[in-house]
């Protein structure tokens, strides 16, 4: 055999070897293991892209159900989109990776906000039923669906857009000379205005316990 044909079988088993390889790496891209710590950057980074702006907080990481993800690690993540505004978007995620790639599923959905009707809705509050605030994009949004005359008088003046909302929760407080036990107290404040609006509300089912303007 010449060494022409010799350089033609070699070219031959070469890209043979190369094509074996990329389908083997096809049907299984993650043979080599990913740690926790990698994969939980991987989504971190990969959320962050995905909601820029968003206070996103991983906040378990386990080993995947083997019969589900083998390999892979189960993420959990929170994300909370225009967090201070008069209604945050709140939502929880989680992940399978590697196995299902970048995949989120839909854990449960906290507020949402709807634009065109400027509704806030927050989940889970029903009728009769005991309800726990334990986050401040709930506290918020509780306090601006309960349609709080101070709250819209305040957010129709300045704009929603300008408007900045943050929400503290107080075991025990004093304010005003009056004393608050369990609450969320949740300031509205804008760049524009020289006076705050105050709305508390109670910890365990999100009932206004009072509204006031308070000059800043």
């Amino acid at each position: 055999m010449d060494l022409l044909g010799k350089s033609v079988i070699a070219a031959i088993v070469i890209l043979a070897i190369l094509l074996a390889a990329y389908f083997l790496f096809l049907k299984n891209p993650f043979s080599q293991p990913v740690s926790k710590t990698e994969a939980t950057s991987l989504v971190l980074s990969d959320l962050q892209n995905t909601y820029p702006g968003a206070v996103i907080n991983i906040t378990n990481v386990t080993p995947s159900d083997p019969t589900v993800a083998k390999g892979s690690w189960h993420i959990i993540a929170s994300v909370v989109t225009n967090a201070t505004s008069p209604c945050p978007s709140y939502a929880v995620y989680s992940f399978d990776y590697p196995q299902y790639h970048f995949v989120q599923r839909v854990d449960n959905i906290y507020t949402a906000y709807n634009a065109q009707s400027d509704s806030c809705t927050v989940y889970g509050f029903t009728s009769g039923s005991s309800y726990l605030i334990a986050s401040y994009p709930v506290a918020i949004a509780r306090s601006y669906s309960l349609n709080i005359s101070q709250v819209r008088q305040f957010v129709q003046k300045y704009g929603y857009v300008s408007v900045s909302v943050h929400a503290n929760y107080y075991s025990s407080t004093t304010f005003n000379m009056h004393n608050y036990t369990n609450v969320w107290m949740v300031q509205y404040t804008a760049p524009r205005a020289n006076y705050s609006v105050y709305a508390i509300l109670t910890q365990s089912d999100g009932s206004l316990v009072a509204a006031f303007n308070q000059n800043n």
